[in-house]
């Protein structure tokens, strides 16, 4: 009977102890907001309902938290709505996007000082006299378990994340590869290792294949929908495509302090049943604009394409600048649909956020064409669209980055003349970007391009959608 108990009792100490080895980490993670604060109510709710369930959940962005909403965005104190609106819903972390890089470092600033939450980049390097709020890395401590999230930021073609190059002016950007190598001891010192990168879902594979080390990569930038369980080797990747459509939910289970699976899964935040009342509040109180919900025109029919309202914007650019032609790069144009109705002052500043200047500047058709090409290059979001002209560009198969022919035509269906000067209208960030533009005489016109939106479409009694002036072929 002695030894029965003995053995009950250990058998006891045993099963209460491996209880006690198994643990789970549980996160809740977004990309790519985009100042989508009509969401939050049930983002909220949802964080709320988790918590309720996984009391050490931890919340996550991949970045890109602001630009793209004008209830946001023009607040008089821009961007403030999304932060006041991501402290209620408890993140604890960001990866900086490269449109956090939109508020300048001063906007940042006042941002960042007023987030309950801290933004990570390990490839920033910002000097003593322009200082940045921001970590390379944070640990957290998840119910015993130890999570290290590093933040990476992506590059663009000008070694700079992709914004207004004067609004990283002064700042230095490490290659991504190199950062995530230099912070690999991260994965010695926590149990669990998650890399927060803003660096777009290819990138992310890459890192995967390349840095096995890391339990999960929490991506954005790309916009990519995620769904389940995706794997790069062990690393397992999540991404929830943008303006928080959807929400991804990871749980990660350890044993003995090892993780011995992981899972993800999407949740669909538009479908959401509840939405949390403080959020609901503060919604209600920040979407009061009554500038912002000016009507400006009726649209006739669905706009269904970055085409589509591409073209329409260079137009506008075109018709209230008095230029022969303008162009405006492809990442300018901020979402591919606009339904049948009335369209606002909000729907045009959603379309063109950024707060660029109209620039115009005498070029020959020689240059237009350089200029076609250099902005392709440098975006990194397709061609060019444009108003005045059309052009059919062929790019080499195997390397879709060279052009291998570019035919232009003015509004006649007639060739362009090479040799003409012609007065081009372009964004102050069409300018920066293009080595073309670089040291060629302007005209600055003291209006944002945005503006100029507006100014035509208050002339228009309704639009409809045109065919692209452009075609692209591989």
């Amino acid at each position: 009977m002695k030894k029965r108990h003995i053995a009950l009792v250990g058998l006891l100490a045993w099963s209460l102890t491996s209880l006690a080895q198994e643990k789970q980490v549980t996160i809740l993670s977004v990309n790519d907001m985009h100042a989508t604060i009509d969401q939050f109510p049930k983002l909220a709710a949802i964080a709320d309902s988790l918590r309720a369930l996984y009391p050490s959940l931890l919340i996550l962005s991949a970045g890109d938290n602001c630009t793209g909403n004008p209830y946001s965005d023009r607040y008089k104190e821009p961007s403030y709505p999304m932060t006041a609106l991501m402290n209620a819903v408890g993140f604890h972390a960001s990866a900086m996007g490269n449109h956090e890089f939109d508020l300048k470092p001063e906007g940042f600033r006042r941002q960042a000082s007023r987030s309950t939450f801290r933004y990570l980049c390990a490839n920033l390097i910002a000097p003593d006299s322009l200082p940045m709020p921001v970590l390379p890395y944070q640990i957290f401590d998840c119910e015993g378990v130890c999570v290290g999230v590093l933040g990476v930021v992506q590059r663009g073609a000008q070694g700079t994340p992709d914004t207004h190059p004067d609004n990283v002016r002064g700042l230095r950007f490490l290659p991504e590869e190199e950062t995530i190598r230099r912070y690999a001891g991260l994965r010695d010192s926590c149990e669990v290792a998650i890399l927060l990168s803003h660096c777009g879902y290819e990138a992310d594979q890459q890192w995967a294949e390349k840095f096995p080390f890391w339990d999960v990569i929490i991506g954005g930038h790309s916009h990519t929908k995620v769904a389940g369980n995706t794997f790069q080797g062990n690393v397992l990747i999540t991404q929830a495509e943008n303006k928080l459509h959807y929400a991804t939910l990871t749980k990660i289970q350890l044993s003995d302090g090892k993780v011995v699976s992981k899972t993800s899964e999407l949740i669909d935040v538009r479908t959401a049943s509840h939405e949390q009342e403080l959020a609901k509040a503060m919604l209600d109180f920040f979407s009061h604009n009554e500038t912002l919900e000016q009507v400006l025109t009726q649209v006739e029919a669905d706009f269904i394409s970055y085409d589509a309202l591409g073209g329409l914007m260079a137009d506008a650019y075109r018709a209230e600048s008095g230029a022969d032609i303008a162009l405006l790069n492809a990442g300018g144009v901020r979402y591919d649909y606009l339904p049948k109705g009335p369209m606002t002052v909000a729907d045009v500043l959603r379309l063109d956020p950024f707060g660029n200047e109209s620039q115009l500047y005498q070029l020959t058709g020689k240059e237009i064409e350089q200029l076609l090409i250099e902005c392709r290059a440098a975006d990194g979001c397709g061609a060019p669209y444009v108003s005045g002209i059309s052009y059919r560009l062929v790019a080499d198969k195997t390397d879709p980055a060279q052009v291998k022919q570019l035919k232009m035509y003015d509004e006649a269906g007639r060739k362009l003349n090479r040799k003409k000067s012609y007065t081009v209208m372009v964004s102050s960030y069409v300018a920066a970007i293009c080595p073309l533009l670089s040291d060629k005489p302007k005209q600055r016109l003291y209006t944002q391009t945005a503006d100029l939106i507006i100014r035509f479409l208050s002339k228009q009694p309704t639009i409809h959608p045109k065919g692209a002036k452009h075609s692209v072929i591989y």
